[in-house]
């Protein structure tokens, strides 16, 4: 099983999570309750799985915690798409590789090159186009600060995981679920967020996506950002842009727009650029 591959599989289906999301909110659910039922889903489904096999968990707290970052990415991340479009949130959100190479360099020791300069400033150009050149502070919503939070929370995560020990991806997957659940209720409580007017459709619904449709990517995603480095699995999962605004631009009436595109292939080059140019010195000594 190949890390890269099984991450790729990953970003294609985290790009539709807004469809689920979507649909719980028409059942009348806010965003954030969408996102607790389907990580109590997710917990439950696990928590049944851990029951029937009766196995002992591989524990690793530096790992486990990154798995409870992931958990509030993903909350922060479906919260966000209550507040503004899914195409702004997604590449907003992919501002998660500049964060990873800060950690890499700031907390791992990794060294800071040119490929990292290039990465940063075309990830932070894509991000002002994404917003239509203002990046004031009155400019960005709700939904923008939540997906640029969910970025760093996911960037913070993966860099955790990676370091960690041995803990395994149903572990993982667990504390995740159980992350998003804790940390959408307070959110709900501090915002102040209503239950919907009848809560068992909503509940039903979110226990079928958490079991079918979040823990399968979620054990592909905590299984491959053990394997790979943060700033590697964060530009893989960049994926995730081309199937969500292609499907947010088909099934949304949502602008999409010549900036929005632009900012989209900024950011995905500014990956690109970091995961790649790390590897351009071994390609050409290899070719001497």
């Amino acid at each position: 099983m190949r890390p890269d591959l099984l991450a790729l599989i990953a970003a294609i289906l985290w790009g539709i999570w807004w469809i689920p999301i979507r649909h719980l909110e028409s059942l009348g659910a806010h965003s954030v309750w969408g996102g607790i039922a389907m990580s109590a889903g997710g917990l439950a489904t696990i928590a049944l799985w851990l029951l029937l096999r009766r196995g002992a968990l591989r524990m690793d707290w530096r790992s486990l915690l990154g798995a409870a970052l992931v958990g509030i990415a993903v909350t922060t991340y479906s919260t966000a798409l209550n507040h503004t479009d899914v195409v702004r949130v997604i590449l907003l959100f992919y501002l998660a590789p500049a964060w990873g190479k800060f950690i890499e360099w700031a907390l791992l020791g990794h060294r800071w090159g040119w490929s990292s300069s290039l990465a940063l400033v075309a990830a932070l150009s894509g991000a002002v186009l994404v917003l239509g050149g203002d990046v004031s502070l009155q400019a960005l919503g709700v939904g923008d600060v939540l997906a640029i939070l969910s970025g760093m929370a996911w960037a913070a995560g993966a860099a955790l995981m990676f370091v960690g020990g041995s803990a395994s991806p149903t572990a993982l997957t667990l504390a995740t679920c159980a992350s998003g659940v804790f940390t959408g209720l307070l959110y709900a409580a501090l915002a102040g967020v209503p239950i919907a007017a009848d809560p068992l459709p909503i509940a039903t619904a979110g226990l079928a996506y958490g079991g079918l449709y979040l823990v399968p990517i979620c054990v592909l995603t905590l299984w491959s950002a053990q394997r790979l480095s943060p700033a590697t699995i964060s530009f893989i999962l960049t994926a995730e842009i081309i199937s969500g605004v292609l499907s947010g631009g088909l099934l949304l009436d949502e602008p999409l727009g010549p900036m929005q595109i632009a900012g989209a292939a900024l950011i995905i080059c500014g990956a690109s650029v970091e995961v790649f140019g790390a590897r351009l010195p071994a390609l050409w000594r290899r070719g001497d």
